[in-house]
């Protein structure tokens, strides 16, 4: 396994958007993306139908020298993950744990093939940085960031429904408290902050016409950086604007 880097495509980050897992399930997740990249099986633009059919498998012990699990050598971390990404047919078409033989199998759903198969745009995830996930909305922060990261500027959208937060209003699910979305999102994009190396300019955005919000605009400095000072702290009227310092 040379290659400590893998393609993220944008469609990915978005088919991620609105799942919500724990810690374990997203970087299990991330970690046999990786994984899948390094089999002949490998992510293609073409003829990816029939590679989502084949199952593959590997060892607990290469997930733990990927330093995307524990050291220690019981299988919590793996049951936990596994549980999770069982619940998710839109992620996998099979995921199975073999705790007799120290052996995981997989095999990607359709929508995780068709997705990668789109292969622009997209980013490069070095396999240390599954290492940072602590939860929370820390999947879609990783993948849009590092496929954003590419583009000469960084920007893109969050709603309440992507950070698994329930509308104040039945009939508007577009809604989100702010309060709820600000202790949700603000925190780990501290911690994302750092990683980037530069301080992220959020957004909460509400709509022309009514008071209420309806999205996080998230922007942050690429490099070699596009943005003008002026450019990446303009949001439209009526937006609550915070600038997240690492």
């Amino acid at each position: 396994m040379g290659n400590d880097k893998v393609r993220i495509t944008a469609d990915l980050a978005d088919l991620v958007k609105s799942i919500t897992l724990p810690p374990a399930a997203q970087k299990l997740f991330l970690a046999l993306v990786y994984l899948q990249d390094q089999t002949d099986h490998r992510w293609t633009r073409q003829s990816w139908k029939d590679r989502a059919k084949v199952r593959f498998f590997c060892g607990l012990g290469d997930l733990r020298a990927l330093g995307c699990a524990p050291k220690a050598r019981n299988a919590r971390f793996f049951q936990t993950a596994v549980a999770a990404l069982e619940q998710r047919p839109d992620l996998f078409g099979k995921i199975e744990l073999c705790t007799a033989s120290g052996h995981l199998f997989w095999s990607f759903s359709a929508e995780v093939w068709r997705a990668m198969s789109k292969m622009e745009p997209y980013g490069l995830m070095r396999i240390g940085d599954i290492a940072r996930i602590a939860g929370g909305p820390d999947l879609v922060l990783l993948t849009q960031i590092v496929v954003q990261r590419r583009k000469h500027l960084p920007n893109f959208v969050l709603t309440g429904r992507d950070l698994g937060l329930d509308s104040p209003e039945a009939g508007d699910p577009d809604l989100f408290d702010l309060r709820a979305m600000r202790r949700r999102l603000e925190p780990a994009l501290r911690r994302w902050a750092g990683y980037i190396g530069s301080p992220v300019h959020l957004g909460y955005e509400q709509r022309d016409h009514m008071p209420g919000y309806v999205r996080a605009r998230i922007r942050f400095k690429g490099q070699p950086n596009f943005w003008k000072a002026a450019a990446i702290q303009r949001f439209p009227p009526n937006t609550k604007v915070f600038v997240i310092a690492p």
